[in-house]
């Protein structure tokens, strides 16, 4: 019964705290009808325009976004509004995205990095968490330019121990 309960209010935190990340992957994977047909009749290298990354210094912000979140995580201190885009306060205000990660908490105990997974951009980042009683797959992703901040953030159900 208490297994049903937490899965559930795990379930509904992933789907709060993913709803910025899936209206912003959505905006960018979804290109305006006259762009697609130019892109259709232009080489592939004018089709996007490339944004140049500073993979060190996106890295660099990747950390310190992953430690606000596992310090809020913990409960040590809550998440603050300069961690994310104005465009990702829109959709997910962060009161939700504090009582997510408050819900995690209470579903899985205290949380530390266990390990982060390559990805094929330097603006994103999928991080397995270590909790106390399980472990919780989260992903985030950034800005491409500075402040670097959060665009995108999605916690998965726990995998319990």
């Amino acid at each position: 019964m208490v297994f049903t309960k937490t899965s559930k209010a795990l379930y509904l935190t992933a789907l709060l705290a993913s709803a910025g990340f899936m209206t912003g992957a959505q905006a960018q994977t979804q290109p305006a009808a006259p762009a697609a047909n130019a892109a259709q009749n232009a080489p592939a290298e004018a089709a996007a325009p490339a944004v140049n990354v500073d993979a060190a210094a996106a890295d660099a912000a990747l950390r310190k976004r992953l430690q606000a979140i596992t310090t809020a995580l913990d409960g040590k201190s809550k998440i603050a509004s300069s961690n994310f885009s104005e465009k990702f306060l829109q959709s997910s205000p962060l009161d939700s995205v504090q009582k997510a990660l408050d819900t995690v908490r209470s579903g899985v105990g205290s949380c530390q990095t266990a390990g982060r997974m390559q990805t094929g951009t330097p603006v994103a980042a999928s991080v397995l968490l270590n909790c106390t009683k399980g472990y919780v797959p989260l992903e985030f992703a950034i800005e491409p330019q500075s402040p670097y901040r959060i665009e995108g953030i999605s916690l998965h159900p726990a995998f319990w121990k």
